[in-house]
C-alpha cells in the first residue's frame, strides 16, 4: 500500500515515514501543500495522511482538487479539539479523522480500517464499464465511445459520466453529483458542474447545443437519456424533460 504523509511538522513526518516503512508500507512525504500536490500526482498514493491545519493553505480544498485528478483515501490527523472540526472534515470528504497526539498503534489501526472499508466498497462497486444505448462508458480508463468512436475523458468527467450512465433515465440532482464526483456534502458549485457537463456534451453529443443524451432538468439536475433504436421513442423520452443546453 502506498502512503503519502503531509504535515508541516518535519520531525513528525520523518518519524512516521521511518516507522511505516519498517511495517512494509511504501511511504512518501510532503511538508507543504504545493509539495503535496506534486507527490500526489507523481506517486498516486492509496492513502494520504494529512494535517488539515497545514500552514498557509486550505488542506481540504486541496484534497478535493487533487481527488479529481487521482482519487485517494484521506485520513486527517490534526490538533483540532473541537467536535465541529471533525464533523467539517468528514463532511468535506475525509475518510477518517485522528486527533493529535496519537499513539502509533492508533494510526496503524486507522490505516487498516480505512483500507478494509475501501476494499469492501470496491468489491460491491458496479462494473467500471456501462453501456447506455450507443454510449459505452469506461470509468476505469476514462474513456467513452459513441457508436464505436472513442474519446478520452478527464478523471472527473469519467466519474460524472459513469454516475449519469449508472442512473440512466433517472434525474441526478446537483448535491448527489457533488457527493459522488468530489466526495463531500453540500450543494456544490453549480457553475463547476455546468462546465463539466458542457465538456461532456462536446465529446458525446452530435449537436452539443441541442443535447440528446445528457439533458438538463431545470432547477433540479441532469439525466442521461437511454435512447432506443426508434427516433420517435427517443423524442418521447426527451419531451417531458425539456432539454436545455447550459
Amino acid at each position: 500500500m502506498k502512503l503519502l504523509v503531509v504535515d508541516s511538522d518535519r520531525d513528525l513526518v520523518e518519524m512516521l515515514t521511518s516507522w511505516l516503512k519498517t511495517l512494509g508500507y511504501d511511504v512518501h512525504r510532503a511538508y507543504t501543500v504545493e509539495h503535496a500536490k506534486t507527490e500526489w500526482l507523481e506517486q498516486k498514493p492509496d492513502l494520504v495522511i494529512l494535517d488539515s491545519a497545514i500552514k498557509d493553505a486550505d488542506a481540504l480544498k486541496m484534497c478535493r482538487e487533487m481527488r479529481s485528478k487521482h482519487d485517494a483515501l484521506v485520513l486527517i490527523a490534526t490538533d483540532g479539539k473541537d467536535v465541529q472540526d471533525e464533523v467539517h472534515c468528514l463532511n468535506s470528504g475525509a475518510d477518517d479523522y485522528l486527533r493529535k497526539p496519537f499513539f502509533p498503534s492508533q494510526l496503524l489501526a486507522r490505516i487498516r480500517a480505512v483500507s478494509r472499508r475501501a476494499r469492501s466498497t470496491l468489491e460491491q462497486r458496479p462494473s467500471s464499464i456501462i453501456t447506455v444505448g450507443s454510449i459505452r462508458v469506461d470509468s476505469l480508463h476514462n474513456e467513452v465511445s459513441v457508436h464505436g468512436k472513442p474519446s478520452r475523458l478527464t478523471p472527473t468527467e469519467g466519474k460524472l459520466l459513469h454516475f449519469l450512465a449508472t442512473n440512466a433515465n433517472d434525474v441526478c440532482v446537483l448535491n448527489q453529483i457533488v457527493t459522488h464526483v468530489w466526495g463531500y456534502d453540500g450543494d456544490g458549485d453549480e457553475s463547476l458542474i455546468k462546465a463539466h457537463i458542457r465538456h461532456l456534451r462536446q465529446k458525446i453529443e452530435p449537436e452539443p447545443g441541442k443535447p440528446r443524451y445528457i439533458v438538463t432538468v431545470p432547477g433540479v439536475g441532469y439525466t442521461m437519456v437511454r435512447h432506443s433504436g426508434q427516433e420517435q421513442e427517443a423524442k418521447d423520452a426527451l419531451r417531458p424533460l425539456r432539454a436545455i443546453a447550459l
